[in-house]
């Protein structure tokens, strides 16, 4: 007897010891209001607003903005259709970054993170009190499934984003946790909380991957009044919503109504503006901005022109980028070659009116722009590829032609010349032609905005001088968008927006495995080993430090691959509102234009004339009315692209 007791004594032991010193005990989720991926949180666990918001910001009114084309969908997470404008203040996130401080999240629809220190788990713990706007609170199911249908069904980049993530599962009814094992990445915890939450009782009964013009529940703070498809949409705040107080959204949202009307063309939205139906406008023309805003209601005070000066990678990897995937564009030299003829000083005097400044970095404005020759740990990141990448990497600072004089021009054209001639061309009757084949050399640049059109026909006159022929082919944005889409373009004017913090979006941009996925940003068709590598060590930096040298290595890499001709970039961004806006005097560093933050001063709109003053209150909310008509558009490269291009046309 006294032999069995002590056998079961020692398996008690057994099981007790277990429990307490078993991997999962030591692990125990450990909450904090907020996650930084490097360094610090700026705001304590008592804070109740962000530094550049108004607290007491006054609730109330409506504004007008403007949207160009046209919508057929309400859903913005997947590749068919056009979303509308304005839809994203519809889903709330699992948490909302802060732009006062580099890659920094706080609590959203989860009021607490906790993050494994080997980074091999991510736990989240929801505010009970989340709920959509029909009442029903957001739990642990709607997270889980919001997780798996964006990876399944979802944009290609969720795969992309997702990739580390092995399995999702809930804890409780609020408490969801990721599972990530093996995860280097500190991005991945700021990566989920940019979740947004859907309703996993809605698309039982919809279909998620097909577009809609039926407004789904929302989240967030708004949600749809009325649209008229493809024409208006309106968005009311929410009544009684559940963040009002959360300290990561105190004193944003305060408009009561927004309503986006579109326009076709971009001088009737001009005029809509002028005429007071149009509150704010991002100007997208330096012409116009230069030259047009000379009306009434600017001379008499009533409209206001504003530089907002930022210092963010705006617009981000900007240019004319080469298909590689076409055989007459897989030649590096022949990448250089047309570089050289790109005349940026003429087009930035005679079409942009002297107000941009050349982009040379694919990450312009930013601490990871490659400069000089590399040096220390740039150099050792750079060493294993040495005779598989171009040598120039490793002995002369990147540059870009400068044409001040005719001298330059014909510089850069013997030097052109030159290098097509290393790559198998030859001039013959002023045509450039292949030495072998005799095909002469001939591609197509498509656009779908005429105001582009200006700038390549410049291009073209410049690629005459040493015996290319460009065609310029303007297409209507749904054909253009297919095209984009199936890679069935030479060369094409595009942008990949960046973040303060790159991480695993880079993937997206420039690696082998997104070269030919549908949809993906790898405009370029990039394919090569050394850049995939340097894009896994950039995910994987252990500090900021370490992510500034290993993207400043990236950055070296595509700039010497000749994959786009850098653009053009600004230091401010130009607005025009008419007054009856006021908003916080803080402008905060990582974006410093935060109109979600400001509100309606009811003393400046007394003082507009009073046909364009507005009584809200007088008016009805109405149920969601849809009207169908025909949409034109769709496709995430104009998602994308329309969130940037205003601000960079001339």
């Amino acid at each position: 007897m006294d032999k069995a007791l002590r056998i079961l004594r020692f398996i008690v032991f057994l099981v007790i010891f277990s429990q307490l010193y078993s991997p999962q005990a030591q692990t125990q989720p450990s909450y904090s209001h907020g996650f930084s991926t490097f360094g610090d949180l700026k705001y304590s666990t008592t804070f109740t607003h962000f530094d550049y918001v108004n607290p007491n910001a006054p609730k109330g009114g409506e504004i007008k903005i403007a949207g160009l084309g046209t919508f057929d969908n309400l859903n913005p997470f997947i590749i068919k259709g056009a979303p509308a404008q304005g839809i994203s203040q519809c889903y709330a996130t699992l948490l909302e970054q802060s732009y006062d401080e580099p890659a920094t999240h706080y609590g959203y629809v989860a009021e607490a993170i906790s993050v494994a220190p080997d980074l091999s788990w991510v736990i989240f713990k929801l505010n009970p009190k989340a709920c959509f706007s029909n009442g029903q609170l957001i739990t642990a199911d709607d997270i889980v499934f919001s997780f798996n249908i964006l990876r399944e069904k979802g944009q290609p980049l969720f795969r992309t984003y997702y990739k580390a993530i092995t399995k999702v599962e809930k804890l409780s009814e609020h408490e969801v946790k990721f599972h990530c094992p093996g995860n280097n990445s500190r991005e991945i915890p700021a990566i989920l909380g940019q979740l947004p939450a859907l309703s996993k009782t809605y698309y039982e009964t919809h279909h998620f991957e097909e577009t809609t013009l039926t407004p789904p529940p929302s989240s967030g703070s708004y949600e749809i009044e009325s649209l008229d498809a493809g024409r208006s949409i309106t968005y009311k705040r929410v009544k009684n919503w559940w963040g009002e107080n959360v300290p990561s959204q105190k004193g944003r949202h305060n408009f009561d109504t927004i309503k986006v009307d579109y326009y076709r063309d971009a001088n009737a939205m001009f005029e809509a503006f002028k005429n007071g139906q149009v509150d704010i406008r991002y100007e997208n023309s330096s012409k116009l901005w230069s030259t047009a805003y000379k009306f009434p209601a600017v001379e008499q005070g009533f409209v206001k022109k504003e530089r907002i000066k930022h210092s963010l990678c705006i617009p981000g990897s900007y240019g004319l980028y080469f298909n590689t995937r076409r055989e007459i564009f897989n030649n590096r030299k022949i990448r250089q070659a047309l570089t050289e003829m790109f005349d940026f000083n003429w087009a930035n005097k005679n079409l942009f009116y002297n107000t941009y400044q050349r982009i040379k970095s694919y990450f312009p404005n930013t601490p990871f722009e490659a400069n000089g020759i590399p040096e220390g740990e740039e150099k050792s990141l750079l060493e294993p590829y040495k005779g598989q990448i171009p040598g120039e990497v490793f002995e002369a600072t990147f540059t870009l032609p400068e044409h001040n004089n005719e001298q330059d021009i014909r510089k850069s054209s013997d030097k052109a010349l030159k290098l097509l001639k290393e790559a198998g061309f030859e001039i013959k009757n002023q045509k450039l032609v292949n030495v072998t084949s005799g095909k002469p050399f001939t591609f197509e640049a498509i656009i779908y905005d005429p105001s582009y059109e200006k700038i390549f026909l410049h291009f073209q006159g410049y690629l005459k001088l040493i015996g290319i022929d460009m065609k310029i082919r303007l297409l209507d944005v749904s054909t253009y968008q297919e095209r984009v889409d199936q890679y069935d373009y030479d060369i094409i004017l595009g942008v990949n927006p960046q973040s303060p913090t790159p991480g695993n979006e880079q993937r997206d941009m420039w690696s082998s495995q997104s070269a030919n996925v549908k949809g993906s940003r790898n405009f370029a068709g990039i394919h090569e080993k050394a850049i995939d590598e340097v894009i896994e060590k950039l995910i994987e930096s252990k500090d900021y430090q370490t992510l500034i040298t290993t993207t400043k290595t990236l950055d070296r890499l595509l700039l010497w691959g000749y994959y786009m001709i850098p653009a053009w970039i600004t230091d401010n961004i130009p607005i025009a509102f008419w007054d009856r806006f006021s908003h916080s005097d803080i402008s905060p560093p990582y974006n410093p234009f935060t109109f979600d933050a400001w509100w309606i001063d009811t003393e400046k709109e007394k003082r507009l004339p009073s046909h364009l003053q507005r009584n809200k209150s007088e008016e009805k909310s109405q149920p969601v009315q849809v009207t169908e008509t025909k949409p034109e558009c769709g496709g995430i490269f104009c998602k994308l692209w329309a969130c940037i291009k205003g601000f960079f046309v001339g």
